[in-house]
């Protein structure tokens, strides 16, 4: 898995926004917005940022500083109505590299990253010397409505 393969998956379901920069690593920048009765009425906005470490080590707080810079790209980029008001963001990080910790798996399976007023950012890395996916075994209570699409986005896009 790289970040040319995610590219083109992006391309292919017509969600390919932009190509980036985030934490001086290159970045390829997905844009999905969505509206479903049975997420209570309401319109997710979903944002994918995947970046291509190549084999700098991906620790915690590697995470979370992608995290906090690709939710910053997403509010500086979002244009909908305001979160909050039948609408939500959703933030896909997903950090591609050879060298991934052990802590950073664990934190990307536990979901331990942060909620946000009507937003929620969902961590991602994917060990590319392995090629195994790591991401959220279990559906938080907070946003649970949601969970199935961004699981089934992250497989797809990963897959």
């Amino acid at each position: 898995m790289n970040l040319a393969s995610i590219k083109s998956k992006l391309q292919s379901d017509n969600i390919f926004h932009s190509e980036d920069s985030i934490l001086e690593q290159p970045t390829v920048i997905g844009y999905d917005k969505k509206f479903k009765w049975s997420w209570m009425a309401t319109q997710l906005n979903t944002f994918i940022v995947a970046s291509d470490f190549k084999d700098k080590e991906i620790t915690v707080q590697t995470i979370e500083a992608h995290l906090k810079q690709a939710f910053e790209y997403s509010r500086k980029n979002y244009k909908g109505w305001p979160r909050g008001l039948q609408s939500g963001v959703g933030v896909i990080s997903i950090l591609i590299s050879e060298n991934v910790t052990e802590e950073a798996k664990i934190y990307c399976k536990k979901l331990k990253s942060g909620k946000k007023w009507a937003a929620f950012t969902i961590p991602v890395v994917i060990d590319a010397s392995t090629k195994e996916v790591f991401a959220f075994d279990k559906k938080p209570i907070w946003g649970r409505i949601y969970f199935s699409y961004f699981k089934r986005m992250i497989q797809e896009l990963t897959a």
